[in-house]
């Protein structure tokens, strides 16, 4: 017996299956030492009919339990089982076993090389298999004993089927019409000769003969009316009020003036049919609810007075109940209607289907199609355990290990594809069902994580929501909102949108430099605050100004008012007006400048107050290795497993992710073999372009003008001797 060979991926010992050896020892391990022991089926990116066979009790997910009924299902029927060391879709007939199952089998697949006239009869293919399938599915016989119409050659017995679907609705044919199976078939002759019974009573049951069924719809539709009107009688005359107090007083017609149309109708609906009386008699020709009167008068005209006599001037009760007693007998024949609407073939098609004796000539097709059943079942298997052959080891190896996460060259099943945004492929794409429930999980990952909703076309729907990990470079401009490309398994493109991401350090590198990025954040806002504070001082102070000056000539226009009427003195100088001083501005502005100097020159000192420029050179280096220790050591924490997990996978390992297995995951591509670089900036000069030693120049002087000025503020504060 071969060793079981546990192999180190990403420092997690997993046993490898490579050929139908391992695969025969895969029970022999623990689950516990699987890496996932059960995932849902929407997960897998394979083909669909090999997971409608691995779950075939369709729990919608597949578990260890499964995958070794699978591989037993499958050992049982090969005689050959080296054709499970590569994916393959085509074996060998000969790789068939000759004894059990296995030998209808491989009777099946010589058949479809036969009848296919296949020019490789030794090589058995899933995609001839599925061609066979297909073609017998258009057949008669294809074992499901359900025939559509158009398989049939008899013209009789098609017309019979098609009469057949066309009132009982059919069954879904295998091959996707609709046709008739065995009960179907009897119960059309069972309940086409309770239709003909029925309608062979029509004459004893209609006492007006073709009138009677109209008549009847119409003491239906009024009887409920008529009956209320009735006890409102009754209720009149157990009271006895005055016939004031039945008519609506002029506060109750004031309040209907005011309603909607839709609300006066109704309220007409619910009203009696015509005013009540105490005698209880309806006044054929009186005055009846304008919303029954056309309907009203069909039934006094037509039903009426036709079953009480065509003098009758008015309606009682029992007069009533002696019209609807009339249709009693129409009422329960028409009640013994057989569900079935043989009305759309008529008395005369339905017995000439009764009397054709064509029953018997369909229950030879039904059989006939039954018989076949078996043949067809093999055709089933047989494309079953190919389909095993091509998928189950490698199903087997993205839950014994995660051999396909790590591998540069596999895909793992669950894999979605590849998302191309801000210049690098993020190949490792999961799709998501709930984002939220998604990122409660994800987000103990310590990845930092991208989601993106995929569109087929702008405007269009979300055609899937796919979550990827960036675990290489630096987070660049990723954003909510930025768009990307995403490439599924099958080359086809679509855009992406993110739509949110779960920030956690990428690199070592950032994760050092992000304390500094947060203070030098945070010293910005703090500076445009304060600007901000200090110039809305100065404006509020030259306001204040300018609002006093405005009031003390106000005062001084004033008091020279009241002094009209005495003999004015020599009139004193005129006081000189108040302009705008601009050394205010200056002064204001200089505030401001000084406060930011002195912000700026407080947090040199207290740093300069400890030792010196080596002691912030310390400090700097102190909060540098802090941060890049402690990068680190979230980054050494990452767990991909947590990624599974928020999908709904049951997973035993933990994941790691080394730096060999970030470079996987998100990457910048190479540039094509033989590809050279030119270094010379190709857009052609212009005569007004700044010379590039100019441009130094400046800066230059702009960092030494900003030096000097904090040296300056730092001595002006006694912060250096």
């Amino acid at each position: 017996m071969t060793e079981m060979r546990f192999r180190n991926f990403g420092g997690i010992h997993q046993f490898m299956v490579s050929d139908e050896a391992d695969l025969a020892r895969i029970d022999e391990l623990d689950p516990a030492r699987w890496a996932a022991t059960s995932a849902p089926l929407h997960d897998l990116h394979c083909d669909e009919a090999f997971l409608r066979y691995i779950d075939p009790a369709t729990t919608g997910r597949v578990r260890v339990s499964q995958l070794i009924d699978a591989r037993d299902w499958l050992f049982a029927r090969l005689a050959q089982r080296d054709v499970l060391r590569k994916p393959v879709e085509a074996i060998a007939v000969a790789a068939l076993d000759t004894k059990g199952a296995g030998a209808d089998l491989r009777a099946a697949a010589e058949r479809i090389n036969r009848e296919q006239k296949l020019p490789d009869a030794k090589t058995i293919a899933l995609a001839d298999v599925r061609a066979f399938q297909a073609a017998s599915l258009k057949l008669l016989a294809n074992g499901d004993g359900v025939v559509p119409p158009e398989v049939v050659p008899d013209e009789g017995a098609k017309a019979l089927l098609t009469d057949i679907v066309a009132v009982l609705g059919g069954t879904g044919d295998r091959g996707g019409s609709m046709g008739v199976d065995g009960d179907h078939l009897g119960r059309f002759f069972a309940q086409g000769q309770a239709w003909l019974d029925w309608r062979a009573q029509a004459a004893t049951a209609k006492p007006w003969g073709d009138d009677t069924g109209a008549a009847h719809a119409l003491v239906r539709e009024l009887d409920p009316k008529l009956e209320a009107y009735f006890l409102h009688c009754e209720l009149l005359r157990q009271e006895n009020p005055s016939p004031e107090s039945l008519r609506l007083t002029s506060d109750d017609l004031r309040a209907l003036r005011l309603k909607a149309s839709g609300e006066l109708e109704q309220f007409l609906q619910g009203a009696p049919l015509a005013a009540p009386v105490a005698d209880g008699a309806l006044a054929l020709n009186g005055a009846i609810n304008d919303l029954y009167r056309d309907r009203f008068e069909a039934l006094r005209d037509t039903v009426i007075r036709r079953a009480l006599g065509g003098d009758v001037a008015s309606l009682t009760r029992a007069d009533w109940r002696t019209v609807k007693g009339t249709f009693d007998g129409f009422a329960a024949w028409d009640g013994a209607r057989p569900a079935e609407p043989f009305e759309k073939l008529g008395d005369d098609t339905v017995k000439a289907h009764l009397a054709s004796g064509l029953r018997a000539k369909v229950e030879e097709y039904i059989a006939l199609d039954l018989a076949a059943s078996a043949e067809i079942a093999q055709l089933d298997d047989l494309e079953k355990l190919l389909l095993f052959v091509r998928w189950l080891v490698e199903l087997v190896n993205n839950f014994v290990n995660f051999s396909a996460v790590y591998l540069p060259r596999a895909t793992a099943l669950v894999e979605a594809g590849s998302l191309v945004i801000d210049g690098r492929r993020l190949d490792f794409c999961l799709k998501v069902a709930d984002r939220g429930a998604h990122k409660a999980v994800a987000a103990l990952s310590n990845i930092y994580l991208v989601y993106v909703e995929v569109l087929e076309k702008e405007g269009g729907a979300v055609v899937a929501q796919l979550m990827a990990p960036v675990t290489g470079g630096e987070s660049g401009r990723l954003r909510v909102g930025k768009r990307g490309l995403f490439i599924d398994l099958d080359g086809k493109q679509f855009d992406a949108v993110v739509t949110e991401i779960v920030d956690n350090p990428i690199s070592v590198k950032q994760a050092t430099f992000a304390p500094f990025r947060r203070v030098a954040a945070m010293i910005s806002s703090k500076i445009e605050q304060y600007v901000a504070s200090a110039r809305s001082s100065q404006e509020s102070a030259m306001t204040a100004r300018a609002e006093a000056g405005v009031a003390g000539a106000q005062a001084r226009v004033d008091a020279g008012a009241a002094q009209m009427t005495a003999p004015p003195p020599p009139p004193p100088a005129a006081p000189a007006s108040e302009p705008l001083n601009p050394n205010s501005l200056i002064l204001g502005g200089g505030m401001a400048l000084a406060g930011i100097g002195a912000v700026l020159a407080g947090l040199f000192g207290v740093i300069s107050s400890l030792k010196g420029w080596l002691a912030i050179l310390g400090v700097v280096l102190v909060v540098l290795g802090i941060s890049a220790l402690l990068g680190w050591m979230k980054l050494r924490s990452r767990d991909m497993a947590l990624l599974f997990e928020a999908s709904g996978w049951a997973v035993n390992v933990r994941m790691t992710i080394t730096r060999p297995i970030a470079r996987l995951f998100a990457f910048v591509p190479d540039l094509p073999a033989g590809s050279v670089l030119d270094r010379k900036d190709m857009l052609p000069a212009h005569p007004d372009d700044e010379d590039h030693s100019v441009r130094t120049v400046v800066l230059v002087v702009l960092l030494a003008a900003v030096i000097a000025g904090v040296w300056f503020f730092r001595r002006r504060l006694g912060l250096v001797h």
